[in-house]
């Protein structure tokens, strides 16, 4: 008798288009290492609330939530470990990134703006 497995891991299909790997790339590094770049900037700056670095971080937010869903959408999505993603899993990515992004900004703009100025 062959060895198979009891349940087969569904194995999501490869990525094949150069929008769905830069959707990928977005969420899980690019988007990530240049939010925490802008943060940076927003606490060195300490020009206001509403700053253009302010505008620059809600927009980063806002493409890694589109990058996750776009590679949800593709049916190539996994998870950062390697395991096909479900729409619960990008889900839960939107319902933590977005409280965690809000206050990472507000702790970056007291720092600047009134802790360091």
């Amino acid at each position: 008798m062959p060895d198979t497995p009891l349940a087969p891991s569904p194995e999501p299909p490869p990525i094949r288009s150069v929008w769905i790997l830069g959707a990928r790339i977005t969420w899980i590094l690019v988007g990530p290492l240049l939010a925490a770049a802008v943060v940076y900037a927003i606490i060195v700056n300490g020009r206001g609330w509403l700053t253009g670095w302010d505008a620059l971080f809600a927009g980063l937010v806002a493409l890694m939530v589109v990058g996750r869903w776009a590679e949800f959408r593709s049916g190539a999505a996994t998870t950062a470990t390697g395991e096909p993603a479900t729409v619960e899993h990008t889900r839960r990515y939107t319902r933590v990134l977005v409280p965690a992004a809000v206050g990472v900004w507000v702790a970056a703009n007291v720092l600047g703006n009134h802790v360091l100025a």
